[in-house]
């Protein structure tokens, strides 16, 4: 399955380049994030891509944080609501014409300590709930959002690429969803080497 990056147009050679998504969220109109994915769509089939790797749900509120530009901003209903949109554009409701969506990143890369990418993020349970999960939880429950990336942070101690809650407690249990999970890419190899919570790749956390 091919996939390719996506965030503010199709990330290729000759492909149309679009503002950054922090200003397409400036206009406050999803329906434009509807119709710039859709043209992000054509053009990746056109080419035999398969599955896009955005929208960005991050809902940022540390401007030191280096990835703020390929987010929808710090508003968690703008944010959802500019992310429904960019799904269903993307995707369609016909697989045949669509490209697989993925949000990422699952959950809280926006706000990690000191504003540093893969830094732990320190969010209440209630602020997660609230904020940070909900314009996941409205892809897939309102637009039907296919797949998820996870983030390289860890919340509470507990990397988000190995969190039973996030991954299988809250995303399909309590959510339906019934998509795929996708790494981002060095998020397994992290669970070694960053979070040294595993002592080798083989090993499943949490296993004995």
């Amino acid at each position: 399955m091919v996939h390719e990056e996506c965030c503010a147009g199709y990330m290729a050679r000759d492909a149309t380049v679009f503002p950054q998504i922090i200003g397409l969220a400036s206009t406050w109109q999803p329906e434009l994030a509807g119709k710039m994915a859709a043209v992000v769509r054509r053009q990746m089939r056109a080419v035999g891509a398969h599955q896009g790797l955005s929208p960005v749900l991050d809902v940022v509120r540390d401007p030191r944080w280096g990835r703020v530009e390929e987010t929808f901003g710090e508003d968690a209903h703008l944010v959802a609501s500019m992310g429904v949109a960019y799904v269903r554009g993307l995707q369609t409701d016909d697989w045949r014409q669509g490209v697989i969506a993925t949000g990422k990143h699952f959950v809280g890369y926006g706000l990690t300590d000191g504003g540093f990418n893969w830094n732990p993020a320190h969010i209440p349970p209630r602020e997660l709930r609230e904020v940070f999960l909900h314009p996941f939880e409205a892809a897939v429950k309102e637009a039907g959002l296919y797949s998820v990336m996870n983030g390289y942070n860890e919340i509470d101690g507990v990397p988000c690429a190995a969190s039973r809650e996030l991954l299988t407690e809250i995303l399909r249990d309590q959510w339906g969803f019934d998509g795929i999970v996708v790494s981002d890419y060095f998020a397994v190899d992290q669970i070694q080497q960053a979070h040294h919570i595993s002592p080798d790749k083989a090993h499943r956390p949490g296993s004995r």
